[in-house]
């Protein structure tokens, strides 16, 4: 078989690669030793700059792409690069290169984490039609959720990479064709979390790759040091520990503590090592030994002085870290909250703490220095032969090689459509409604607006003469009277036989229905069409594009794309699939964006009493909420060349967001938790009297957010059972520091 592995952290990164790295080193190296052929991608940097490396013979190959611009980078690339969401360059390079290496190498199998994934673009493109013909199947393997990660650290979910890294992890664990994970522990998470079938994730433990195994004198298991190995990170559990050893350390002097591992920020200013040695008594912090980041032969050192290894975390999946310290003989407390229970049998190879709390880390160090010597020794060598036989290494590989040959048999499946998660959440009570099936109709119609002053009418209209697949009719809607700056462009349009139609109303939503009733009595029938204003440019290919994506997508309704923003600080605007409950917040679509006729005959007109941008967002959850998805087409097919991207938080803002939610308050209900604790990520709450009116009466978002989970579901199905009363809540709560509309 040929497989294919996308990781940026494969080693040498450019950061300290941690269990990922680790784990995609050592799997892709022992399956081209057993013979299998295995491409990995990882990123190019001057630490590792050949773009082509070939070892083992010519069965391992590994490829490195580039964020800078030492051999062409793409201007996608880029661009993204400037986003909120940076890693997603690694996404769109690799998964291009992954394209050609599918097609030149014969690839039977591809790999990707969870944790930036790095698989998107490569699994977009491929739901949309384009890349290969030849598919083959993902896997995306399950290490650490960027939602799961941020929970366990407490860091700041209005951090503008968190909901990108949430969304786009989303995606390519909805859409991949099978899942790995090393713990049953994450397993059962993830398939709870993303709906995930429960055959999906095949559980097959890190594998043990070359160990380190240390006979330890019986001094060691005496006066041994207690060794925590990892990054100074808040889920790590490092400051429990600390204040767990604070609490047992007066009771046994002769006792010593080492951390091992780089420090992390808490926050701003501070970092996790500051914060946990501030929690050290000044008589005690001579026992604490912060080593900082050590190379591995440094770690296996102090590791062979050590009578016990700690793993506290908040929460894990299968720590590396507790591998290779049990591989080298020492046993390991353990927090119940990860894998490490699948690794260490509490009293036989380490001693798993009843809770992550200091108490809990306490109670079970207490048991550990309690241990005599001989038996601390007799469970290092239980430990070592238990990790031996649970990753060794034959084992673990002959497990992928079962798993990944059974997904090449069943072939891309899921991976060739748009995942559940378009347009309907999983947490929805309810069923979504049936696919839609598109009608008759051909070509695609252009409906252009201006409303100003039509000084940037011409380079609109030329734009769309410039179009590779030519629509089937434009229109054009001006104000009457015809602005004198916009009659060149319109004497321009009529010399091509296109319609120009004008109105008196200076509104864009009442502009673009005006358009559509012009074209369809022509007796024109497109099976799309594409709004646009006088600020917009189309790309070349941007009908192509969209006729393209409703030919192959027969199910999808509206197609947005990239857009860059001429006057903004970063021009790119690279949103991912618009989705609810997210489409609640902010609108997905951009300002340039295609509709199937049937959708827009379903869920429009337009409503033309609603804010420029509230119009279009409007009707994009219109036609999301009749079940057509809408997909973002990854590419620049428009360009805004003025103008801002929506309307700021102006006097009626709070009164558009609350048409927004009134228009579906079953749906709003139904995900009225989600965008309560969504809300909490984009943007703390304005108190009351400051900036505007008083929020209506009721709980606020922070309130809800510290009541018990319970309470938390308890509201929840309250909600459900009165929408519209939910609704209102709901837009009271939005309008707090309203921020722009797309």
């Amino acid at each position: 078989m040929k497989h294919l592995i996308l990781s940026r952290e494969y080693p040498p990164a450019p950061y300290p690669a941690g269990g990922i790295g680790t784990y995609v080193r050592t799997i892709t190296e022992l399956l081209a030793e057993t013979g299998e052929t295995v491409h990995v991608i990882g990123q190019r940097w001057e630490g590792a700059d050949r773009a082509v490396e070939v070892r083992g013979g010519g069965r391992l190959v590994i490829h490195r792409v580039a964020s800078g611009d030492p051999d062409g980078t793409d201007g996608e690339a880029l661009g993204l690069l400037d986003t909120h969401l940076p890693a997603q360059w690694f996404a769109w390079r690799a998964g291009r290169l992954a394209e050609t290496l599918i097609e030149r190498e014969g690839i039977d199998v591809i790999e990707g984490q969870d944790w930036e994934a790095p698989l998107y673009y490569l699994l977009l493109r491929r739901a949309l039609g384009l890349g290969p013909e030849r598919r083959p199947p993902c896997i995306v393997h399950l290490h650490s959720p960027t939602e799961f990660i941020f929970r366990a650290n407490d860091w700041e979910l209005d951090r503008p990479d968190y909901l990108p890294l949430k969304r786009a992890e989303e995606y390519v664990i909805g859409a991949a064709d099978a899942h790995l994970c090393p713990s049953r522990f994450l397993a059962r998470q993830a398939a709870a979390h993303y709906g995930l079938p429960g055959d999906s994730i095949q559980v097959i433990p890190l594998p043990l790759g070359v160990p380190s195994v240390h006979e330890r004198p019986s001094e060691v298991w005496r006066r041994g040091t207690v060794c925590y190995v990892g990054r100074l990170e808040p889920r790590k559990g490092v400051l429990e520990w600390v204040e767990a050893v604070v609490s047992v350390a007066r009771d046994y002097r002769d006792v010593e503590f080492e951390l091992i591992g780089a420090d992390l920020p808490y926050t701003d200013g501070v970092s996790v090592r500051q914060v946990a040695v501030a929690r050290i008594p000044e008589a005690l912090r001579h026992r604490f030994r912060f080593r900082g980041p050590l190379e591995r032969h440094e770690i296996a050192r102090h590791l062979a002085a050590a009578r016990a290894a700690v793993v506290p975390s908040r929460w894990e999946n299968f720590p590396n870290t507790c591998v290779e310290a049990m591989a080298s003989g020492v046993p390991v407390i353990a927090s119940p909250n990860g894998g490490m229970p699948e690794m260490v049998t509490d009293g036989e190879t380490g001693w798993i703490a009843a809770t992550a709390t200091p108490a809990g880390l306490a109670a079970a160090l207490r048991r550990a220095l309690e241990t005599p010597p001989h038996v601390l020794a007799s469970m290092g060598r239980a430990a070592a032969q238990t990790i031996r036989r649970l990753c060794d290494n034959r084992s673990v590989v002959a497990a992928h090689m079962e798993c990944r040959a059974r997904v090449a048999r069943q072939g891309a499946q899921r991976s060739l459509c748009l995942p559940p998660n378009l347009p309907w959440t999983l947490s929805r009570p309810a069923t979504p409604p049936a696919p839609r099936r598109p009608g008759a109709g051909s070509g695609i119609a252009v409906i252009v607006t201006s409303m100003a002053d039509g000084d940037a009418l011409a380079d609109a209209l030329t734009s769309i003469a410039s179009q590779t697949l030519m629509p089937v009719a434009v229109a054009l809607v001006v104000e009457d009277p015809i602005p004198p700056a916009a009659l060149p462009a319109v004497e321009w349009a009529r010399a091509r036989g296109w319609i120009v139609a004008s109105i008196r109303e200076r509104d864009r939503a009442t502009a673009a229905n005006a358009g559509v009733a012009a074209v369809r009595r022509t007796g024109a029938a497109p099976f799309a069409w594409v709004f646009m204003e006088d600020c917009d440019r189309l790309g070349p290919g941007a009908t192509a594009a969209y006729a393209a994506t409703f030919a192959h997508r027969v199910d999808v309704g509206l197609v947005s794309s990239w857009v860059r923003y001429r006057d903004r600080d970063r021009e790119l605007d690279a949103a991912f699939c618009p989705a609810f409950p997210y489409q609640w917040l902010s609108n997905g679509v951009a300002p340039v964006y295609a509709v199937r006729d049937e959708p827009l005959r379903e869920a429009g007109p337009l409503r033309g009493d609603m804010y420029p941008g509230f119009d279009r967002w409007d009707f994009a959850n219109a036609v999301m909420a009749a079940g057509w998805p809408a997909v973002t087409y990854p590419a620049l097919l428009a360009e805004r060349a003025t103008g801002a991207r929506g309307v700021a938080a102006l006097p009626g803002t709070a009164r558009m967001l609350q048409r927004l939610l009134a228009r579906f308050p079953q749906l709003v209900a139904w995900d009225a938790e989600a965008l309560v604790l969504l809300r909490a990520t984009t943007a703390p709450a304005r108190r009351d009297g400051v900036g505007g009116p008083r929020a209506a009466p009721g709980p606020t978002m922070v309130a809800v957010l510290r009541r018990p989970l319970r309470e938390q579901l308890a509201l929840a199905r309250r909600a459900m059972l009165q929408p519209r009363r939910t609704a209102a809540w709901l837009w009271s709560r939005l309008t707090d520091n309203a921020r722009e509309t797309r």
